[in-house]
């Protein structure tokens, strides 16, 4: 039989087996889904309100947070709702084009995401570096024109994504082994050359991780080096409390990032329980957590909801 008979252009719908999985608990999992999903709505939509309404936080730092909050809730708003029907309604199919804008809109947000904690790296090295020109360099236009390269730069460059996906030929199945189309499990299916895929990747591997990933070395190298340097003990402490909350949640970014990517290199035969919940939970916690830790160790966010609240409080009593 011929290779090609095997072929075929992209089903009309996949089937997503990520969750399959679970029987008796399924119930319970979408309870917890839901919770800690409705939590990282009123968390990041607190934070941008927060933001918005106080001119005391329109400052380089605090715009980035707001932006990371909407970043966030649009990550999970990928993945969650459609994992929340499949365990409550058992509907565990998605069409051809939910599909493609599903892998579109999550790998945009994901590449703008990566850029901005790149950018935020960035901000903290001139407000620790050069404090005296933190409010020349960072001032609003170089912000806007930024946040606008950033996002720009990802929705272009991440077209091919649904426009391969749709354009390749598959081979006959329609089984995607996640919750939601995943762009590795669906490349698996395809059949053919993959040689432009390949080489499609080593772009975005090189434009993405690589560019990012240089400028947060070069922002913290610098960083640690003014740091080590200071004489005071309470400058240097100072000096990293103002980065720590970064530090942190970028941390948990590459740790949320390479777990999927070291599973599916050294152990691609891996339990499907751990593939799924290893995906779900690092786009649910994370954006849970971001918040949380800029609300917990920002000072002026802190500040900002006290005087949120108090606003509020005089006028509805």
């Amino acid at each position: 039989m011929n290779s090609s008979d095997l072929c075929g252009p992209m089903p009309s719908e996949f089937i997503l087996l990520g969750l399959s999985w679970m029987n008796e608990e399924k119930q319970l999992a979408a309870f917890v889904f839901l919770l800690m999903y409705l939590m990282t709505i009123l968390a990041n939509c607190s934070i941008v309100t927060l933001v918005k309404v106080d001119r005391k936080l329109h400052e380089p730092m605090h715009i980035f947070i707001s932006l990371l909050a909407l970043i966030d809730l649009s990550v999970c708003s990928c993945i969650i709702p459609k994992a929340l029907t499949i365990l409550w309604f058992g509907s565990n199919t998605i069409n051809r084009m939910s599909c493609l804008v599903q892998m579109y809109v999550l790998y945009t947000m994901l590449g703008t995401q990566s850029s901005l904690f790149a950018f935020m790296s960035f901000d903290r090295y001139v407000a620790i570096c050069h404090p005296l020109r933190h409010s020349i360099i960072m001032r609003s236009s170089f912000i806007i024109k930024t946040v606008l390269f950033i996002i720009s730069r990802s929705a272009l460059l991440l077209i091919p994504i649904p426009a391969l996906a749709a354009q390749m030929a598959y081979c006959n199945t329609n089984i995607i082994t996640h919750s939601y189309c995943e762009y590795i499990e669906v490349i698996k299916l395809w059949c053919g050359d993959l040689t432009s895929v390949v080489i499609y990747m080593i772009i975005l591997l090189c434009i993405f991780p690589g560019g990012d990933n240089t400028l947060v070395i070069f922002s913290y190298v610098n960083i640690l080096n003014v740091i080590h340097m200071l004489q005071s003990s309470q400058a240097r402490w100072k000096s990293l409390s103002t980065c720590s909350s970064h530090a942190i949640l970028l941390s948990l970014f590459y740790i949320s990032s390479a777990f999927p990517l070291f599973l599916f290199l050294y152990y691609p035969d891996s339990p499907l329980y751990l593939k799924t919940l290893t995906e779900i939970l690092s786009c649910l916690l994370l954006p849970m957590i971001n918040p949380i830790v800029y609300g917990v160790k920002t000072k002026e966010i802190q500040d900002g909801f006290k005087r949120l609240y108090w606003r509020m409080f005089r006028i509805y009593v």
